[in-house]
């Protein structure tokens, strides 16, 4: 008779205490919102779903960020690409603009133009984003062009070299051929006014989908950009005088033929970028639509019902009193027979 009070005590213990468990799963329940907080606290066929569910939101969610990142660096490079074609096409507007016998006035105006496109275009492309260069491919931490300031320096000194000491940058006697040979010659030895090294490095990369990457970005030596600063130079360092209208003419001539094919691969590089942008963007639609999807399926799987919670919780509340009760009938407790 000892033995089953001491046993049938146990068991209202182990009751009691297994209902107060309960209450504190389902008041968590009600203040989370969710079924539980360790993977211990669903079924292992769910515990397996949300371990495999989570790992795909993750995978995904890696795809969005990569995009995200990769797009503010395409719109950078693809803003300054825009400005370049700007650039370029008023150079083109302004040398088709040029009048028979008027040469030796309008060259001024586009020396001066030419000279502070110089600038610009250098500082478009050595635009950076997040501290890293994007016209010098995987070679970020290097700035791909030389400042303005030192290429129109190196560039005087060739000059001045070519043309022997004592000479002035460009002499009475320097016409457009020689004008010509000169920003060849500079422009084709790269170490003269880039950072590019050889052998060029990698175009950028990002990862966009399992298995999928995209290649974007520029080289700041491209030979687009090469023909867009040799007819800047040409012009900005040209120095006509009357009587020089057929030097200029040449001149003028060769600048349009560079300037036009330099415009067109410029253009070339706008659209491609543009398609890479279009292929993010399809990519980061549908990683959304994928995140969603599997959001909802652990929400499913982690969230509790409200109302079921409180019910439960009350009902176990119920049940907590009703075992108090129990257990003081059973064990015969009172206040008086404690007195």
């Amino acid at each position: 008779m000892r033995i089953s009070t001491v046993t049938q005590n146990l068991r209202i213990d182990n009751s009691i205490t297994s209902i107060q468990r309960q209450i504190a799963d389902a008041q968590q329940q009600i203040s989370t919102g969710k079924k539980s907080q360790v993977y211990s606290g669903f079924s292992g066929q769910d515990v397996r779903l949300l371990v495999s569910l989570k790992e795909q939101r993750t995978s995904v969610q890696t795809y969005v960020d990569s995009i995200n990142n990769t797009k503010v660096k395409t719109t950078t490079i693809n803003a300054s690409l825009v400005t370049v074609t700007d650039i370029t096409q008023d150079m083109r507007k302004k040398l088709y603009e040029q009048v028979e016998g008027l040469f030796e006035d309008s060259s001024l105006a586009l020396g001066t133009y030419a000279n502070a496109a110089i600038d610009q275009l250098t500082n478009l492309l050595n635009q950076t984003s997040g501290g890293q260069y994007l016209f010098n491919g995987t070679d970020t931490d290097t700035q791909p062009l030389l400042s303005p300031s030192a290429i129109k320096t190196a560039y005087a000194a060739h000059v001045a070299g070519a043309l022997g000491p004592g000479q002035p940058a460009l002499s009475a006697g320097a016409g457009a051929t020689d004008i010509i040979t000169f920003v060849e010659d500079f422009f084709a030895t790269d170490a003269n006014w880039n950072n590019v090294t050889t052998p060029a490095p990698g175009s950028l990369q990002a990862r966009i989908d399992k298995g999928v990457d995209v290649t974007f970005g520029e080289l700041g030596n491209d030979n687009a950009f090469e023909e867009v600063y040799e007819v800047f130079f040409a012009f900005a360092n040209a120095n006509f005088q009357a009587g020089d209208d057929a030097e200029y003419q040449a001149l003028v001539t060769w600048g349009l033929g560079k300037i036009e094919a330099a415009f067109d691969l410029i253009n070339d590089m706008v659209g491609q970028n543009g398609v890479i942008g279009a292929q993010m963007e399809t990519n980061l639609e549908s990683h959304r639509e994928a995140l969603t999807m599997l959001e909802t399926q652990v929400l499913d799987i982690e969230d509790v019902d409200a109302y079921e919670a409180v019910s439960l919780f009350q009902t176990l509340q119920a049940q907590l009193e009703s075992s108090f009760q129990t257990t003081a009938v059973l064990r015969n407790l009172s206040l008086t027979k404690y007195i």
